[in-house]
């Protein structure tokens, strides 16, 4: 199915594209001799068809582990989404698989509150404490505030949990860069719009269309190359948090 190498890594062979959110696949008895020809074909079809924005590349991809696997695959992709297109002999019959990923563009509304709580944390009490000590020395005279140390508290007490959240988000964020290649993972959006749904099911109907054409104009039998049972429906939401 692939070749090893001696090296040791923990990312991912899609590192870099996304959320995996469909993988389909099929397979034909007794047409291993023709894995070559296949993937050629397929390549070459992807890139007569000509659809809009399609950027189609050839790539060996390198899976996690102690000794890493490569594999060929042809790669297509459009927008925030990536189809995966592998084709392998397995013993004396013909593998191929089509796997699907996103990738959401970072979410403004994320980023903006992840900035308010940053500089909450980091500025929220030294800037509350000047205000009040301000106050003082501005009004030595002033009756006393009772709320001035509830409020002082009240930050002091909000900061320490933003703390704890800011460093596991950190933690998290760099576990997702060594595994995924995605630093900026949970600032992204966790549901794939309208537009971006239509995007990924035509790349999965051309990429079907495309294997069927090309196992067929190769002579080999493609009565088992049939859309998947649950259809050209990826999930609108990728990720719970």
């Amino acid at each position: 199915m692939g070749t090893g190498q001696g090296t040791a890594s923990i990312r991912r062979a899609f590192a870099g594209h996304g959320t995996l959110i469909m993988h389909h696949s099929w397979l034909l008895n007794g047409q291993h001799t023709q894995t070559r020809a296949v993937r050629e074909a397929i390549t070459q079809k992807l890139q007569q068809r000509g659809t809009f924005g399609l950027k189609i590349t050839p790539q060996k991809l390198m899976e996690s582990g102690l000794l890493m696997e490569e594999r060929d695959y042809v790669t297509v992709s459009r927008g925030v989404s990536t189809v995966f297109v592998y084709v392998a002999p397995a013993g004396q019959d013909l593998y191929i698989s089509r796997a699907t990923t996103v990738l959401p563009a970072i979410d403004n509304f994320r980023a903006v509150l992840l900035s308010l709580v940053v500089f909450v944390t980091l500025f929220g009490s030294p800037i509350v404490n000047g205000i009040l000590s301000s106050q003082t020395s501005t009004y030595p005279y002033a009756s006393y505030n009772p709320l001035a140390p509830v409020l002082s508290g009240l930050i002091s007490a909000l900061t320490f949990p933003l703390w704890i959240f800011l460093i596991w988000l950190l933690i998290r964020s760099f576990i997702h860069w060594a595994v995924e290649n995605d630093f900026w993972h949970y600032l992204r959006r966790r549901t794939i719009n309208d537009f971006q749904l239509d995007d990924i099911a035509l790349m999965e109907h051309v990429t079907d269309d495309v294997v069927r054409d090309a196992a067929q104009e190769l002579g080999l039998d493609v009565s088992k190359i049939t859309p998947p049972t649950e259809g050209y429906r990826p999930k609108r939401t990728i990720r719970a948090l």
